[in-house]
């Protein structure tokens, strides 16, 4: 090719382009098509600077979004045409951090089907729980700066041994800037504690903790996110007894099963939730069971939260123990957060337990599994966290320096930046001080991370709630909003509507403008403002904050405003569930005002 024929662009590329073999694709794509230049990482996004032949170029940019790794998530692509520089090869420069803007984090990404083969054919990664690549492996969860780069993860401590340091500079091989890159000479290691025993060595962590489950125990074990416990999913006493430990009363157990054989046989599945289950994101997806599991994983519902192996560990797990489905439940007590810290698991999770699997990597974000279903064929998010988040909601509307805190139960914020709605992951129900803690904790990563200059706080209008009074002491502008019309103000953002529409919130309690408990709100509203236009009667919510936990209360404290103590007669098969004594008591409380 002559010279004179030869052109260059200057091209920006936003999005989720950071964690997921971004670079390592550019730099082949451009070597495919003959281009020279150089790619690099910033934290506000990719950018390179490509020369060659005008055809190879457009090609290169169709391809660019055609052939993109599979968790990336091209937003834009800006090109500028400048005078050929002259390179002579193309190049992975060194990243830059250059601005308060920021391209996206890249949530964790389940193990891969090459990663899987690797684990047992690489001499140097033979059963190697730690195995990754650029398509898969710990991303939000080890990361605490940006650009993501080694040394601004949780990885830093391990230095790369002589060959994975050639596989990380290789750009060649599928570990090519693989931040977490790591085999059985290098890396981070499991430890097992049962006992009177406490190993490193992988088989032996592996045969025991199989067998260990296989006669009934507990296994309390280091996640991605956050800590587990397991148990035999269809052995009851074992399910019983870790509920008891838990003191988890109600709420379902999560199950993972070996393979999508032995799901199927459990539940029944459609093609979407297949694919939701079989994603890079390996959300827990709750799905109609078929063939009973243990009476106390489900407690009376028909649903099974199902998932799939998502790390190296769970494969191995499965291949060493005789069991196709195990409970496996985030590791905390009660309404605390997932346990992150090994010390803390030893000091609370292993009286518990009958074994304790740690690692010696540290988890920097905390994170649970994520929970969806299928309706209507459309994934339905239940808790956004593992898989998801951090990946951000793209709105019409500029959200810079916004930080909305969330409500009281179930709990998650958001950080604006730019027309971006960066949610975090679940931090779950603000009652105590350890959610308290993870939830001003997590604020604080998340505005660094995402060099956030916060401005303006939105909270919701119940001054009781600790969202709330955390938004009131921050010294910033603070604008409490209607909680009803924030959920409906979110369905629009996300659909992309900011016309006025009518609303329809079947959501629990917010506190009203009249200072009235509200709950089954009709709106018509814009994002800006709403007016009530009709709404379900106000009655007793007997037990206050028990009626979120037990909706049976407000049942009844409806059935007694329209029919009296009579509802009592009507004989409805949630009444025959609750006993007669706890009903009456309601009645009175309710006859009483209390």
């Amino acid at each position: 090719m002559h010279k004179e024929n030869k052109i260059a662009y200057k091209i920006k590329i936003e999005g989720l382009v950071q964690g997921v073999g971004f670079r390592p694709f550019i730099y082949r794509l451009a070597h495919q098509h003959q281009l020279y230049g150089w790619v690099d990482n910033r934290n506000d996004g990719v950018y390179l600077e490509v020369s060659g032949s005008r055809s190879d170029l457009e090609t290169f940019l169709k391809n660019i979004k055609a052939e993109a790794p599979a968790a990336a998530n091209i937003l834009s692509i800006s090109t500028m045409q400048r005078e050929d520089p002259g390179f002579n090869h193309f190049e992975i420069v060194k990243s830059k951090d250059t601005s308060n803007n920021i391209t996206e984090v890249s949530p964790d990404i389940a193990v891969c089907e090459a990663c899987l083969n690797d684990m047992k054919l690489q001499p140097h990664r033979i059963d190697y729980p730690f195995i990754n690549c650029t398509n898969c492996g710990p991303r939000f969860t080890i990361i605490k700066d940006l650009p993501y780069d080694r040394h601004k993860t949780t990885m830093d401590p391990f230095v790369m041994c002589k060959q994975c340091s050639e596989e990380y500079r290789d750009i060649l091989d599928r570990r090519f800037h693989a931040q977490p890159v790591a085999c059985n000479h290098c890396g981070p290691v499991y430890t097992l504690i049962s006992g009177g025993l406490e190993t490193n060595q992988i088989d032996q962590i592996l045969k025991t903790t199989a067998k260990l489950l296989e006669n009934g125990k507990i296994i309390a074990m280091k996640g991605l996110g956050g800590f587990h416990l397991a148990c035999d999913a269809l052995n009851e006493d074992a399910v019983k007894r870790l509920r008891k430990s838990k003191y988890r009363e109600g709420k379902p157990f999560a199950v993972m099963f070996r393979d999508m054989d032995t799901l199927k046989s459990f539940c029944e599945t459609n093609p979407e939730e297949e694919e939701l289950l079989t994603s890079w994101r390996r959300p827990i997806v709750l799905l109609e069971q078929k063939r009973e599991v243990a009476p106390s994983v489900s407690v009376g519902f028909s649903t099974i939260g199902s998932m799939l192996p998502y790390m190296p560990f769970h494969y191995l797990l499965f291949e060493k123990t005789k069991l196709k489905l195990i409970v496996l439940t985030s590791g905390n007590i009660s309404d605390e957060p997932i346990i992150i810290d090994n010390k803390i698991a030893a000091d609370q999770l292993f009286p518990i337990s009958d074994a304790l699997v740690t690692y010696n990597r540290e988890i920097h974000n905390r994170s649970d599994d994520s929970v969806a279903m299928v309706v209507n064929r459309q994934t339905q998010m239940i808790r956004r966290s593992r898989g998801y988040a951090p990946s951000p909601v793209r709105t019409n509307l500029r959200t810079e320096g916004i930080l909305a805190v969330g409500a009281e139960l179930v709990n998650c914020f958001c950080v604006g930046k730019g027309d971006q709605a960066i949610l975090s992951q679940h931090i779950g129900d603000l009652k105590n001080l350890e959610t308290l803690e993870f939830f001003t904790e997590s604020i604080e990563k998340y505005k660094r991370l995402f060099r956030a200059e916060i401005s303006h706080i939105v909270c919701d209008k119940h001054p009781d709630y600790l969202s709330t009074k955390y938004a009131m002491e921050q010294n910033k502008t603070v604008i409490r909003v209607q909680h009803h019309h924030a959920h409906i103000a979110s369905c629009m953002t996300e659909n992309g509507i900011d016309e006025q529409v009518i609303g329809v919130a079947f959501d629990g309690i917010g506190l009203g403008d009249d200072n009235n408990i509200w709950g089954g709100e009709f709106l018509i509203c814009d994002l800006a403002d709403y007016e009530r236009y009709t709404h379900f009667d106000y009655v007793w919510m007997p037990g206050g904050d028990k009626a979120s936990k037990e909706p049976w209360r407000m049942a009844i404290s409806y059935l007694y405003k329209v029919f009296g103590e009579e509802f009592m007669e009507l004989e409805l098969p949630f009444l025959k569930k609750i006993e007669a004594e706890k009903t009456k008591m309601l009645v009175q409380a309710i006859q009483k005002g209390i």
